[in-house]
């Protein structure tokens, strides 16, 4: 199979399968590395997929029509996190990213996609698992979230209990 050949087989197969696919499957799969399979999502995003990152692996998110986007800004410790991210699911809205803005490399942002408690939890399993760091703590806390919200009702309720809670930072 060609490498062109692979890179379609995996397009198919992340459009095919809802939930996200980590690159070790991928890469068992074609009998390839892990950095191989790394290398053709890149060169699929660069084609103009819409492929994500998300904890869990890579998944082809189809865009959502219905409700709005946001950022918000918000601030607390580590030990927070799953407080904060589940008012914001609890609100009915889903985590589309984390923003941070580095003194030296700019902003760098991580795809979360988190809509439910549950995927909280596995985000939060695998920080620990992987004993890997926020990158809210290379800004002291301060960090910017993408939100998909339904509409402006939902958009004051999530500020409101942000608010309340000490995260949303002003």
């Amino acid at each position: 199979m060609s490498a062109e050949e692979r890179r379609e087989e995996i397009l198919t197969l992340l459009k095919k399968y809802k939930s996200p696919i980590i690159a070790r499957e991928l890469a068992e799969r074609f009998n390839v590395s892990r950095q191989v399979i790394v290398g053709d999502i890149a060169l699929l995003r660069a084609a103009g997929q819409s492929i994500y990152s998300t904890p869990k692996g890579y998944v082809m998110r189809e865009e959502k029509t219905k409700g709005m986007t946001t950022q918000l800004v918000c601030v607390h410790r580590r030990e927070e996190t799953r407080e904060e991210l589940y008012t914001i699911v609890d609100c009915g809205c889903e985590v589309l990213d984390v923003i941070v803005e580095h003194p030296f490399y700019g902003m760098i942002r991580g795809d979360l996609n988190i809509s439910s408690r549950l995927e909280v939890d596995e985000f939060l399993e695998r920080i620990e698992a992987t004993e890997t760091s926020l990158l809210s703590t290379l800004t002291h806390g301060i960090h910017t979230h993408t939100i998909r919200v339904r509409d402006e009702k939902t958009l004051g309720k999530l500020t409101s209990a942000l608010k309340e809670k000490g995260y949303l930072y002003e």
